[in-house]
């Protein structure tokens, strides 16, 4: 009897799976980036996490189509308890793995984005202060240049 559900269904289960991980890690050095200000590292860490929010989307798209194809087998599966029995907990054991990955990324989104905005009101302090206190630090001989530009 051969399987309702396609291979290439569990392959792209997993694979999802492994993005998700590379996600996550990523999003953990990405903060590691952020603490230490290192500007030119975050933005190569956030050209690799577009690169691989898009690969997410070509699998999620690629598993949409598979699970239209196979809408049918699967239901009918579902009404022959004894069919494809392996095929099942391999899917129930992939969806365990994807949940607890996907809810990882989520946690690390959630703390990532929360960092970033706290380092944006950092940097909008900075800079008002910077605005305020301008006059005091500039640099004398240029003031008195300009002044001297208009006399």
């Amino acid at each position: 009897m051969t399987s309702p559900i396609p291979e290439r269904y569990f392959e792209l289960f997993r694979e999802r799976i492994a993005l998700l991980t590379t996600l996550a890690d990523a999003l953990t050095v990405a903060r590691l980036e952020v603490i230490s200000f290192d500007v030119a590292g975050l933005e190569r860490r956030i050209a690799d996490q577009q690169r691989l929010c898009t690969q997410i989307r070509a699998v999620d798209s690629e598993l949409v189509g598979i699970q239209r194809q196979c809408a049918s087998a699967l239901d009918a599966g579902a009404a022959k308890p004894g069919m494809a029995a392996p095929d099942t907990q391999r899917l129930r054991d992939l969806t365990v793995r994807l949940s607890a990955v996907q809810s990882t990324v989520k946690q690390l989104n959630a703390a990532h984005q929360a960092l970033l905005l706290r380092s944006r009101r950092t940097a909008n302090a900075l800079l008002n202060s910077y605005r305020s206190f301008a006059e005091t630090y500039s640099n004398p001989a240029a003031a008195h240049a300009i002044a001297g530009e208009r006399a």
